[in-house]
C-alpha cells in the first residue's frame, strides 16, 4: 500500500529511483535536472532549517512564487516540518498577499524573488503573525539575517541543526491532518481558504491514477500555476505518488517549444488554452490553398469516424484504416508536431468547461483530452472522463471510491475521502458547504444512462427571464467562445424579457478573419465588419437554441476581461458579478424601450 502522505511517498521514490530525474528546469538554453534522491534531501534540509526557525506543527507557511523546482521543493519541506502551505498566485497584487498572510495567520512566506518580496514587504505591518520571508532565488542583496533568509541559508541552517528533530514531526504525521489551505477563486465573494488534509492529497493521486493510468517513464510539462488545485495534483501530488518527471515550462508563451524539447507524455491544460490553440489551427488554414483546405477537411472527416468508432467499443475497418494512415501521415503527424505534441498520449482539461465542438477536433487529429470536473473543496477532482470512452458535452464518471448525486433543486452533491476538512477559520461557510458527508458544489448537473455527469451551470449563475425560463448561461456562452475572433462571452438576462451578451474580442484574430487592421479599444465598439461577424457567429448559435435562450442583444465591449481588474479568476473563470458591476450601463442600454 502506498504510504498516507506525500513526503512518505518522496522517501520512498528516492529508495526506489535515486538517481533518476524527479525534477527539469530550463536555464540558460539548457535542461537541467534534480534528481530523486537531491529532491528528497533538499526538501528535508529546508525542513530542518523552518524547524529551526521555530515552525511547529500546523503552524501556516505561505508561499508565492511561479513554477519551478524550489515550489515543490518548498511546499514538501513545510509538510515536512508538520506545517501546513498556503500557496499564493504569482500575479497577485499586494492586497490580495495581505489578506492571504492575515487570514491564514502564516508565519513564514517563501517568495520567488524581490518582486514578490517587495509585495510582501508593503503589507508587512499588517501581518503580525509573519516573522520570516525566505528568497527562493537566494538573491543574498536582499537577505538580512532577520525578516529575510535566502533559501540556501535556510537550508545551510538545517544541515547545521541535523534531521532528527524533522524525523520525528515526520513520524508523527496524522494523515488525516491539515496539510495545506488552497484559497478559492472567489467568482463569488472573497477567497476562503479550503483546508485540505494529507490523506485528501494521497487519496486523490490514487484516484486520478487509476483512471488516467500512467507509466513508468511517464512526465509532464508544469505551466499552469501550482497556486491552483488542478495544476498542484498534475505538478505534484500525482507526481511524487506515481514517480513522474516533472518539466517546468520557462513561460506561457514558450509551451509548445518546451513541450516539444522536453517530450512530456501527459499535458494539463485549462479549457481556454485548448480554445486558442483550435482557433490557431484554423486561422492557419485561412491562408492555405483551396486544395489544401480540402485536404485537411478530409483528414478531419477520416479522424472523426475513426475516433467515434472507437469511442463506442468499436474499431476502423480496413479501408477506414488505410484513410486514416493517409491522413495522419500528410495532416495529423504534423498538426501534432507543430503543438509539440509527438509524444505525448495523455491530454487532461479541467477547472472549466470543455467546447464539444473543440474537444472532437482534437480527438479527430489523435489528441483525446480527457476532461476532468471538480473544485478545491473535494481536492480538484471528483469527475473524470475515461479515456475509452470520452462523451465531450460531460465531465464523465466519477473517480473510483467517490459518490456523486443530484439533489432535488439540480445541484450536485459530492462524497468521499477527497472532500475537505472545511473553510480555515470560517464556521459559517463551512456548514453551507458540507451536509453531513456530503459536499454542495454549487454546480447544477445531470447524470445520463451511462453515469456520465453533465454539468449545465453554477447554482447561483443560473438566469431566470421575466419569462420564468431557467437558462444555464455557460451553455450558451460555451456553444459561442469557439468562434473566431472571440476571446470572452457573458451572457446576461436576469429577470429579463430576452437574453443578451457582452462579447471581447480577440484582436488579432478578428483582424485576420476581416483581413484588415482593426482599432484597438473603442474603435472596434462599433465597427460595422466587426458587428456584422458578430451576428452571423450569434445568428449560427441561435438556430441551435430554443428561443427562449437565444440571444437577442449583444454589445461589444472595448477591452478583453482581465485577473488585474478583477474580472477572471488567474484560472481564467469569469466572475459574473463583478463584469455585470463594471458594464451595468451597457447592459442596460440593451433593454432599453427601443427593445422591449
Amino acid at each position: 500500500m502506498n504510504p498516507t502522505t506525500l513526503v512518505h511517498r518522496l522517501d520512498h521514490q528516492a529508495e526506489t529511483l535515486g538517481s533518476q530525474p524527479a525534477l527539469r528546469f530550463r536555464e540558460d538554453g539548457t535542461w537541467r535536472e534534480i534528481s530523486w534522491e537531491q529532491y528528497r534531501m533538499r526538501v528535508l534540509d529546508l525542513a530542518a532549517g523552518l524547524v529551526e526557525l521555530g515552525v511547529n506543527a500546523q503552524d501556516r507557511v505561505a508561499m508565492i512564487s511561479h513554477n519551478q523546482p524550489n515550489w515543490v521543493i518548498g511546499d514538501l519541506a513545510i509538510l515536512a516540518a508538520g506545517a501546513a502551505s498556503v500557496p499564493a498566485y504569482p500575479n497577485s497584487i499586494p492586497s490580495q498577499v495581505e489578506y492571504l498572510l492575515q487570514h491564514s495567520e502564516a508565519q513564514v512566506i517563501f517568495v520567488a524573488n524581490g518582486a514578490q518580496l517587495r509585495k510582501v514587504q508593503q503589507v508587512r505591518r499588517a501581518c503580525p503573525a509573519l516573522r520570516y520571508a525566505i528568497l527562493m532565488d537566494d538573491d543574498e542583496m536582499l537577505a538580512d539575517g532577520e525578516f529575510v533568509w535566502t533559501l540556501s541559508s535556510l537550508a545551510e541552517r538545517g544541515i547545521q541543526a541535523g534531521r532528527d528533530k524533522v524525523e520525528e514531526r515526520m513520524k508523527g504525521l496524522d494523515p488525516d491532518a491539515l496539510a495545506t489551505i488552497i484559497y478559492t477563486s472567489g467568482t463569488t465573494g472573497p477567497p476562503k481558504g479550503a483546508m485540505l488534509s494529507h490523506q485528501n492529497l494521497t487519496f486523490m493521486a490514487d484516484a486520478i491514477s487509476q483512471v488516467v493510468g500512467f507509466e513508468d517513464g511517464d512526465s509532464t510539462l508544469s505551466f499552469l500555476p501550482l497556486s491552483h488545485v488542478a495544476e498542484r495534483l498534475q505538478g505534484q501530488v500525482c507526481a511524487v505518488s506515481e514517480g513522474l518527471t516533472v518539466n517546468y515550462g520557462e513561460s506561457m508563451e514558450t509551451i509548445v517549444r518546451d513541450l516539444g524539447e522536453v517530450n512530456a507524455t501527459t499535458l494539463l491544460c485549462v479549457p481556454r488554452l485548448w480554445e486558442k490553440i483550435y482557433a490557431s489551427i484554423q486561422s492557419g488554414l485561412e491562408d492555405a490553398s483551396p486544395l489544401k483546405k480540402r485536404l485537411f477537411d478530409w483528414a478531419i472527416s477520416q479522424g472523426t469516424e475513426a475516433f467515434e468508432l472507437r469511442n463506442g467499443g468499436g474499431a476502423p475497418g480496413p479501408v477506414l484504416e488505410a484513410k486514416l494512415a493517409v491522413a495522419d501521415r500528410l495532416i495529423f503527424s504534423k498538426v501534432r508536431a507543430k503543438l509539440g505534441m509527438t509524444h505525448t498520449r495523455k491530454f487532461l482539461s479541467g477547472a472549466a468547461p470543455l467546447s464539444a465542438q473543440v474537444g472532437t477536433f482534437f480527438a479527430s487529429v489523435g489528441l483525446v483530452i480527457q476532461e476532468a470536473y471538480g473544485q478545491t473543496e473535494c481536492t480538484g477532482v471528483s469527475n473524470v472522463n475515461p479515456r475509452a470512452h470520452v462523451k465531450f458535452g460531460t465531465v464523465g464518471p466519477q473517480l473510483p471510491g467517490v459518490e456523486v448525486r443530484i439533489a432535488e433543486d439540480g445541484e450536485i452533491l459530492v462524497r468521499g475521502p477527497h472532500v475537505f476538512l472545511g473553510y480555515f477559520n470560517d464556521a459559517a461557510a463551512t456548514a453551507a458547504a458540507l451536509d453531513g458527508e456530503w459536499l454542495a458544489t454549487g454546480d447544477v448537473g445531470e447524470i445520463d444512462d451511462d453515469g456520465h455527469l453533465r454539468i449545465t451551470d453554477r447554482k447561483k449563475d443560473i438566469l431566470v427571464t421575466a419569462g420564468g425560463k431557467n437558462v444555464a448561461p455557460q451553455n450558451i456562452e460555451n456553444l459561442l467562445k469557439p468562434a473566431r475572433g472571440i476571446s470572452q462571452v457573458v451572457v446576461v438576462g436576469d429577470k429579463r424579457k430576452f437574453l443578451s451578451a457582452l462579447v471581447t474580442l480577440d484582436y488579432p484574430e478578428m483582424a485576420l478573419v476581416l483581413g484588415e487592421v482593426l482599432p484597438d479599444g473603442e474603435g472596434c465598439v462599433d465597427h460595422p465588419r466587426v458587428l456584422a461577424h458578430l451576428k452571423i457567429c450569434i445568428d449560427a448559435v441561435n438556430a441551435t437554441l430554443p428561443s427562449y435562450e437565444t440571444l437577442k442583444q449583444f454589445r461589444v465591449l472595448p477591452r478583453d476581461l482581465t485577473i488585474e481588474d478583477g474580472e477572471i479568476t488567474p484560472t481564467l473563470k469569469v466572475k459574473r458579478r463583478v463584469v455585470q458591476q463594471s458594464y451595468e450601463s451597457v447592459i442596460d442600454s440593451m433593454y432599453s424601450e427601443k427593445f422591449n
